[in-house]
């Protein structure tokens, strides 16, 4: 593999801890000349599909990278540590609990993968809570040196890898009913749905929608941004990702109206 120099970084440390900073430096003492790019420590506690989405939004804008992802809690558990190589030969590090897979997919897919074992490759001790540390940030170093991945660990069949499935919308007539995926820090909604998608139930930019959740409906514009509705609106628009989001204009959404990842809502054309 050529040498590369970034690592792209993601996890669910937050920055209130010393966690990230010493990822950070295990990282740097192994390779001093690497480029860390730091996605978001944000990531709530635990959320797998959370920390999955934005790793998967935000791989096409990084620049060639080693991406080093760890949100886990089954850490020192049965589940594997990885490194995986895709299609387009980028590499991820991270546990095997579905965390790395959307993204592997938006790279082409996973081609080699391998199970991350205690060597030479690791930290000398590696302590079964903080994984990230010791077996993670190495492994995603020494990759950025240009070691080959096999002699991180054990091959292990790329079928076999944890991998996330997001429910399909369901399209019935003239609705779709789609499943919320991701809520950011401004209460937006986003959802696992296209604009192609909504188009297909006769929905266009500028008409009005019928929008339902839970007991909840709503008629709401159609529209391309936050700038075509007034403040403390709502509205549903294409976001940046190619995703139809849900959103109130200068509002939080997701508070407002107690919309959370995993919750379906419906989308019907009006006229």
């Amino acid at each position: 593999m050529a040498e590369q120099k970034f690592i792209t970084f993601l996890s669910d440390f937050g920055l209130a801890d010393d966690f990230v900073g010493t990822c950070r430096g295990v990282i740097k003492k192994i390779s001093p000349e690497v480029q860390i790019i730091d996605i978001t420590h944000g990531v709530a506690r635990h959320d797998i599909l959370q920390g999955a989405v934005i790793l998967a939004n935000a791989v096409p804008y990084m620049p060639e990278s080693v991406i080093l992802a760890v949100v886990d809690p089954g850490v020192g558990g049965e589940r594997k540590s990885l490194a995986i190589r895709t299609v387009s030969g980028q590499y991820l590090v991270g546990p095997d609990n579905g965390l790395l897979s959307l993204a592997a997919d938006v790279l082409g897919g996973p081609e080699a993968a391998v199970e991350l074992a205690c060597s030479t490759y690791s930290l000398p001790e590696v302590c079964k809570t903080f994984e990230g540390r010791d077996l993670f940030s190495p492994a995603a170093a020494h990759l950025a040196r240009g070691v080959d991945m096999e002699k991180l660990g054990a091959s292990v069949p790329v079928a076999g890898l944890t991998k996330l499935e997001l429910p399909e919308p369901a399209i019935a007539g003239p609705e779709v009913t789609a499943t919320t995926i991701y809520v950011d820090s401004f209460g937006n909604v986003q959802l696992h749905l296209s604009r192609e998608q909504l188009e297909h139930v006769g929905a266009a930019v500028g008409s009005m929608l019928e929008v339902s959740h839970g007991e909840e409906n709503w008629k709401v514009p159609f529209v391309r941004s936050f700038s075509d509705v007034a403040p403390e609106e709502i509205m549903v628009y294409e976001d940046s990702y190619h995703k139809i989001s849900f959103a109130v204009n200068q509002g939080d959404a997701a508070g407002v109206f107690q919309i959370a990842p995993g919750n379906q809502m419906t989308f019907r054309a009006i006229g």
